[in-house]
């Protein structure tokens, strides 16, 4: 190597080397923030569940208090940089269920902010409707 030449070297590899660091901590912080907001829609979507109606021939109607519910269980827990897309609660697939869409930001280090959107799907369990306990 010429005089000098080392110092445009290390100034390349030390650039690249904060670049991946910021990138892998701005991969980390989205990931977790999608994992809280998983577990957020999760607690939700179970929450409005409890409070679909299912009537003793095993029609299944839609709770006029299920989204209600979901909703006051998501904004109890949410963060800032979460937001409640939709709540549907009644027949999910076929199941007494509530789903949950909520939309997360991702943290902008390196990749420009933008939403990533989870959906969770509560089932309701026999004997754990509102009624039943």
């Amino acid at each position: 190597m010429e005089r000098g030449q080392s110092a445009a070297v290390f100034a390349v590899v030390v650039t690249a080397l904060v670049l991946f660091v910021v990138g892998i901590m701005d991969y980390m912080v989205t990931t977790s923030r999608t994992m809280e907001a998983v577990a957020i829609a999760d607690l939700s979507a179970h929450a409005g569940a409890q409070e679909v109606i299912v009537l003793p021939n095993g029609v299944i109607e839609i709770s006029p208090q299920g989204p209600g519910t979901a909703a006051t269980y998501f904004s109890m827990q949410a963060k800032s940089y979460m937001q409640l897309v939709s709540v549907i609660c009644g027949r999910v697939q076929g199941k007494p269920a509530c789903e949950v869409a909520v939309r997360v930001r991702t943290a902008g280090f390196l990749i420009p902010e933008n939403w990533v959107t989870v959906r969770a799907v509560g089932y309701m369990a026999y004997g754990a409707t509102r009624g039943d306990q």
